[in-house]
């Protein structure tokens, strides 16, 4: 493959213009990421959208969401019959 560019070099062509310091920090920082164990994620909710449990309506059911979304509804075209 013609032109091929490994990720690593394109950050090493990003990162050239930092100092020897700055280098030496980001390469204490990439060590101790990788030294640290890594800690179990927060169990995910089997819900994907109860986030926005308290956005969409609290404690009511789909049902009664359903429901009140309906009578908040204002209709004001008159549709003539043909």
């Amino acid at each position: 493959m013609i032109g091929t560019i490994r990720i690593t070099d394109m950050y090493m062509s990003v990162l050239s213009s930092l100092s020897n310091d700055e280098k030496l920090d980001l390469i204490a920082k990439l060590s101790d990421s990788m030294r640290k164990k890594k800690t179990v994620a927060k169990k995910a909710s089997m819900e994907i959208f109860d986030c926005f449990h308290a956005d969409w309506g609290g404690e009511d059911t789909p049902e009664n969401i359903a429901e009140s979304l309906r009578k908040g509804r204002t209709f004001n075209r008159n549709v003539e019959d043909w």
